[in-house]
């Protein structure tokens, strides 16, 4: 690793801005090799550095990982809207620039996917790559006896100018159904069960293009993954 100052160090670690940082560098809460540093200006490689007797480490230089995003989770970096899917990350992870792809609203759980590589987070997120999500949908109402193939051909949700992408209704019976979208509309698959006659009780995102959520994992857990044959497999569109 070449010399860099110990503020930004610390900040690429995650711990804050380069003020926040040397705020708290003055306060001796820092520790190079044992021995505490009240200068920012320091240069470090690989010293032993220690944030408040937590040893300090540099996020991944990539990162490419999947987690079960549990409900009542806001998809955003405001604290304002906390509790945050950030926060579920590792400490480590903080400066490494994680993106989201597919985003969850708060009252809706299920596989998500991060990576440092925003090329790629583009790709699955692009409505022209037509990336297939599946959603599991608990509802109550009574659908519309045409719904399944009103959302093959394209809802025309309010609002929009333009139809929705055909999309695949299975209904299991009268409570459950399973939905594939190919884009990401605002609120899309519970407007469209409102749109055909229904109200989505829960819902849960389950797979994204040929990876699906593993059974093994629970709410807050985190996979990763870093191989081309995985990102093959996420873009790949076919069913």
């Amino acid at each position: 690793m070449k010399k860099q100052r110990l503020d930004a160090y610390l900040a690429h670690a995650g711990h804050g801005s380069r003020q926040e940082v040397k705020k708290f560098i003055k306060k001796g809460r820092v520790t190079i090799d044992g021995i505490v540093c009240k200068n920012a200006k320091q240069m470090v490689t690989d010293e032993v550095i220690m944030v408040d007797g937590q040893l300090c480490e540099l996020p991944p230089e990539s990162i490419d990982a999947i987690i079960y995003k549990p409900l009542g989770y806001a998809c955003s970096h405001d604290p304002r809207e906390a509790p945050l899917v950030d926060e579920l990350l590792p400490v480590e992870w903080a400066g490494a620039g994680v993106q989201m792809a597919g985003r969850l609203d708060r009252q809706t759980s299920g596989l998500l996917v991060l990576s440092t590589n925003g090329q790629r987070i583009h790709q699955l997120i692009h409505p022209k790559k037509k990336i297939p999500k599946r959603y599991q949908i608990e509802y109550m109402g009574k659908l519309h006896a045409k719904a399944i193939q009103k959302c093959a051909d394209g809802l025309h949700l309010e609002n929009e100018q333009d139809p929705c992408l055909p999309a695949e209704l299975t209904i299991h019976d009268d409570k459950h159904a399973t939905m594939i979208i190919y884009e990401g509309r605002y609120h899309q698959v519970r407007r469209m069960i409102a749109a055909v006659g229904g109200e989505v009780v829960s819902l849960h995102r389950d797979k994204i293009g040929n990876l699906e959520l593993p059974e093994q994992m629970e709410p807050g857990d985190i996979a990763g993954f870093g191989d081309e044959e995985t990102w093959e497999v996420l873009l790949q569109s076919d069913k």
